[in-house]
């Protein structure tokens, strides 16, 4: 397999999954902002400045790459394309430390220092859980 191939492949998984990262937030912010013009559906305070779709953008991404890990393992020919595309490419631009990291520096400006802390502890904590899963899921 050539460099420039795993590349487009690569690339083809990261433009799918940063688009249903940005398809994700925008649905969640949408459904957030209906609820709050209905006035069902208001979280505790705090919980509605919690940055939900990003949270649930990487969960999701850490089950699906347990579940690719077990069912691939290390493999080449198409199984080996298979696995960057949905692998490195799908879940890599699905999850994003980056905008997580955003999140908890929006948390900290907005004067929930504590929030932001709590936030990255429950995303790492859950994500490592569902990789965990996934690879349950996937054996």
């Amino acid at each position: 397999m050539t460099f420039l191939l795993s590349m487009l492949v690569v690339a083809l998984g990261g433009a799918g999954g940063a688009a249903s990262r940005w398809g994700l937030i925008v649905l969640m912010e949408r459904r957030a902002a209906a609820r709050e013009r209905s006035g069902h559906g208001h979280l505790p305070t705090g919980l509605e400045m919690m940055p939900w779709a990003t949270f649930l953008a990487n969960l999701l991404a850490c089950l699906l790459l347990g579940i690719l890990v077990m069912r691939l393992g290390s493999v080449g020919g198409t199984l080996e394309l298979l696995y960057l595309l949905l692998g490195v490419g799908y879940c890599g631009a699905l999850s994003t430390v980056a905008t997580a990291a955003l999140d908890v520096v929006n948390l900290v400006r907005r004067g929930a220092p504590v929030l932001g802390l709590g936030y990255v502890l429950f995303t790492i904590g859950t994500g490592m859980a569902a990789l965990w899963l996934g690879l349950v899921i996937g054996s």
